[in-house]
């Protein structure tokens, strides 16, 4: 219990369920508490995070819909033992709660993007780079916002196939929806359709020449490039709810 208390601290009074959601995920992917351990008693985290019975129970019965915990009457509620499938459901949830963090995303998609480009780049096969023309030329015709954005989305899940590694394409995989989210409201600023079309040119020319480290600094550049926008946007939207 020790361990505990040292990494638990009283919930702000704002969002309380969610709050305690993500600091019990929290402790589990680090493993404070592992894959089939008993969580404390309901008036020890009641204690701990600083918070009403109704609050914590609500949080439990989130964990419980996800999968991620179970509770056992009368013995108490214990986290999955199945932690491949733990994995995925946080990544899942986090995917979803955490989209107003803007700089953290822009450096999550760094991370494993330029790194997909460079794996494309090496291991891509000849049929799988001759479908990056057909996807941009997808993007070219396209009609509408929408049109592009599922042709936008679809270039960056077939880089990650074309990485050939499961692992990491079912973490894009999982972030398919933020994905699309960022996409959509990217293209709400003015003239990104035809940057970004510019921008995934390159892309595709750079994984065809296989050329990892090129395929890797056009990504960079593109990804960086998108999240500026996206910022830009976030800020601006921020300052018109304050006035």
């Amino acid at each position: 219990m020790r361990m505990l208390e040292d990494k638990i601290n009283p919930i702000k009074k704002t969002t309380l369920s969610q709050d305690i959601v993500q600091k019990l995920i929290e402790l589990i992917v680090n493993g404070t508490i592992g894959p089939g351990e008993k969580l404390p008693s309901e008036k020890q985290l009641m204690e701990l995070f600083g918070v009403g019975r109704s609050s914590l129970r609500e949080s439990i019965r989130a964990l419980v819909a996800l999968e991620l915990v179970e509770v056992k009457v009368p013995e108490g509620t214990f986290v999955s033992k199945s932690f491949g499938n733990f994995f995925t459901k946080h990544l899942e949830l986090m995917s979803k709660i955490s989209f107003d963090n803007i700089v953290e995303l822009v450096e999550a998609r760094l991370k494993l993007e330029v790194d997909l480009a460079e794996l494309a780049a090496l291991k891509a096969s000849d049929e799988e780079l001759r479908h990056l023309d057909a996807i941009i030329a997808t993007m070219k015709q396209a009609k509408d916002n929408e049109e592009f954005l599922n042709a936008d989305l679809e270039f960056h899940i077939h880089i990650a196939q074309m990485a050939h590694n499961s692992f990491m394409f079912q973490v894009l995989s999982i972030l398919r929806d933020i994905t699309r989210e960022w996409i959509y409201r990217v293209l709400q600023s003015e003239s990104a359709r035809e940057i970004s079309l510019a921008q995934h040119e390159r892309i595709a020319r750079a994984i065809q020449r296989r050329d990892p480290a090129e395929a890797g600094e056009k990504m960079r550049e593109h990804l960086e490039t998108v999240g500026e926008i996206l910022l830009n946007i976030s800020n601006a939207s921020a300052e018109s709810s304050n006035e």
